[in-house]
């Protein structure tokens, strides 16, 4: 299969490990649905329905096994965030704690060091969302605004690692 790069010689690291079965953009979408459908089943759960929870953790572990990159890394990060998505069932206070999935996130695709540092946005917003949303009641505008910080993060951490890659199609000649 032709290896796609975009015009400036950059593609995603994980792109490059060999899957065992489907293909890579399948596995991709599949996953990214599956974890963030979990996660926000997960955030439906009350008393009265706690078969979300169990569909929710069953859909966002499947998302994370389905993820196209290496074995150990996917299995690393089921855990943790499986329990950082659960841990908001406390409240807003645990949405920092939304910063695992994201690092597992970076871990996953590969990203340089440098990416890491979008991880500080989750955390600064889950700190100020805290403030100002201390109410349960308040769930709904916390996980709102928590995706909406979380998948802005991956997306610099994308452009930090786009920007970091020095392509080979531009090499200068030596002088």
């Amino acid at each position: 299969m032709a290896e796609r790069r975009s015009g400036d010689g950059w593609h995603e690291p994980a792109r490059d490990i060999p899957l065992r079965w489907g293909g890579y953009r399948l596995r991709y979408v599949l996953s990214v649905a599956l974890i963030l459908a979990g996660a926000l089943l997960v955030q439906a759960t009350s008393v009265y329905t706690g078969y979300f929870l169990l569909l929710g953790l069953g859909a966002h572990i499947a998302g994370w096994l389905v993820l196209p990159s290496r074995g150990g890394r996917r299995l690393a990060a089921v855990l943790p965030s499986a329990l950082a998505v659960s841990s908001l069932l406390i409240g807003s206070l645990a949405c920092v704690l939304l910063v695992l999935p994201l690092v597992f996130w970076f871990y996953n695709r590969q990203r340089p060091a440098l990416s890491y540092l979008a991880a500080l946005l989750p955390v600064l917003s889950g700190i100020v969302l805290a403030q100002l949303f201390p109410q349960y009641g308040d769930g709904g505008i916390v996980v709102g605004v928590s995706l909406i910080v979380i998948v802005g993060a991956a997306w610099m951490g994308r452009s930090t690692a786009k920007s970091r890659q020095i392509p080979s199609q531009r090499a200068r000649p030596l002088r």
